[in-house]
């Protein structure tokens, strides 16, 4: 069974001890780092599939996410993390590039989920070595009225 390498990009420590507890019962690796600075280091020496960053980090949304996807190939399926996790907001990260969002405080279940999608569709994507569809963006795109 293949590890599945998970960066959180958090100052927070509880998003830490939580994610650590959930990630225990499973064959994850959980990384972190603070900062997006420390995520662009980071990601440019260890190639990550998932990455999970919390919505407080500093810069604007789109700008993170594009930022880390662009270090690696494929790129990782960015996933962020927010107390407010609502329709805008998940619209917010699909129009960026992003994979998905995770509501906090964290529920295994939910963290699973998302969390095993996206390094399923990072590990399809680089067997094929071109883009996958995203199922989430693909649902989306599917609902937007045609002209």
């Amino acid at each position: 069974m293949d590890t599945v390498a998970v960066l959180l990009v958090s100052p927070i420590d509880e998003d830490v001890r939580k994610l650590e507890s959930i990630f225990s019962h499973s064959n994850w690796k959980l990384f972190r780092v603070a900062h997006q600075d420390e995520a662009v280091r980071f990601l440019s020496q260890n190639p990550t599939p998932v990455v999970i960053t919390d919505c407080g980090c500093g810069e604007p949304l789109s700008r993170t996410i594009t930022k880390l996807a662009e270090l690696c190939s494929p790129p990782p399926r960015v996933i962020v993390a927010s107390r407010l996790a609502d329709d805008p907001l998940w619209v917010q990260v699909l129009d960026c590039g992003g994979y998905n969002v995770l509501q906090k405080p964290f529920d295994p279940h939910e963290v699973y989920w998302v969390v095993s999608h996206a390094w399923r569709d990072w590990k399809a994507e680089s067997a094929l070595g071109s883009p996958s569809s995203r199922p989430a963006q693909a649902k989306m795109a599917a609902a937007a009225p045609t002209r």
